[in-house]
């Protein structure tokens, strides 16, 4: 029981580069993003120190560089993550139903081989049968029963 679960449960390496590569595209988007609040803060911080209005500097930083440096991360990172992962397990998916095609054409193969060699010998005893005249069937068991 467990050697099926083991196989049910494989995935392909494709499908793992995937998910890896997910996990990578993930990991940039959020060091992106906590850059883009870094360099906000920062960018407030020289503005106030130059003299500027901590309401001003907001008022005109937010929608120019907040906003789109929140934004951007999540929506292309994101994005692209999310893309990869279901990229990823539709292609685990269809490996498996391929899997499952290869096994059931396998054992179809075999299965069909095995009927043309069966139906091969039936036919030659058929035939055999056929080309055997009724004399020579009754005089075969007159023999064998003496």
């Amino acid at each position: 029981m467990e050697h099926n679960v083991k196989n049910a449960s494989k995935k392909s390496a494709f499908s793992i580069l995937l998910f890896i590569s997910a996990i990578i595209v993930a990991i940039l988007g959020v060091v992106l993003l906590v850059v883009n609040i870094y360099l906000y803060k920062t960018s407030v911080n020289q503005a106030v120190a130059q003299g500027y209005a901590v309401a001003t500097v907001r008022k005109a930083y937010v929608p120019s560089q907040l906003i789109p440096g929140i934004f951007q991360p999540i929506a292309l990172y994101g994005g692209i993550a999310l893309l990869l992962v279901a990229v990823g397990k539709t292609s685990n998916k269809v490996s498996n139903c391929l899997a499952v095609l290869n096994k059931k054409e396998i054992c179809d193969d075999v299965t069909h081989e095995y009927c043309e060699d069966q139906t091969d010998q039936d036919v030659a005893s058929v035939e055999n049968i056929e080309t055997t005249s009724p004399e020579e069937i009754s005089d075969e068991t007159q023999k064998n029963i003496d």
